[in-house]
């Protein structure tokens, strides 16, 4: 099995190896209760406003279903030898730069064409953001200029991480919630 702290230098035969990542399960975003705001605003930059508080607890709540495939991922690596040194870093970019062609399909399938630039947004916001914040919680700041904010978050957050670029190697797939649990329930003939 190859060095993944080589696979950068490895001959293109190593990089042909994959490895199977658990999948990646998304969650309905919208939080109970929660609807983005109507046309029924009198003022347009209130509508604006509630529409990014929206945008935030969506991305919030994205956050915390990428960062709960990170940390399994992680842990699956860590029973691995020769995965063990692979770091957050590996997967960021896997999810982000160069995520496997199946990813890239099902969500366009999905209709979400810049899913790149969303999943780094949530990253980003989950390093700050664990649980989508309350009003009172985060500045009218950071709520008008969220999408350079939530950028700036994602890229401290991928140049904290230590470790090589790229993720050569690595596939896994992305189901909604739903489609995964029926996807068990016929695996075990329910």
């Amino acid at each position: 099995m190859p060095d993944p702290a080589n696979l950068a230098t490895a001959p293109t035969a190593l990089l042909k190896f994959k490895y199977e990542l658990p999948p990646l399960i998304l969650h309905p975003i919208t939080p109970a209760g929660k609807t983005p705001p109507d046309a029924s605003c009198d003022d347009a930059q209130n509508i604006r406003m509630e529409a990014r508080r929206f945008e935030l607890r969506m991305l919030c709540c994205l956050g915390k279903d990428l960062s709960r495939w990170l940390d399994q991922c992680l842990e699956f690596m860590s029973a691995d030898p020769d995965l063990a040194g692979v770091g957050e870093a590996v997967l960021l970019d896997l999810l982000v730069e160069n995520p496997p062609e199946s990813v890239v399909r099902k969500m366009h399938s999905w209709g979400v064409s810049d899913f790149r630039a969303i999943f780094a947004r949530a990253l980003g916001l989950s390093a700050v953001f664990p649980h989508p914040p309350g009003r009172e919680q985060v500045s009218d700041k950071l709520v008008r200029d969220l999408p350079r904010f939530a950028d700036a978050l994602y890229r401290a957050r991928r140049q904290a991480c230590p470790g090589s670029t790229g993720a050569p190697g690595f596939e896994f797939e992305v189901y909604a919630s739903g489609e995964y649990a029926q996807m068990l329930e016929r695996s075990w003939g329910l």
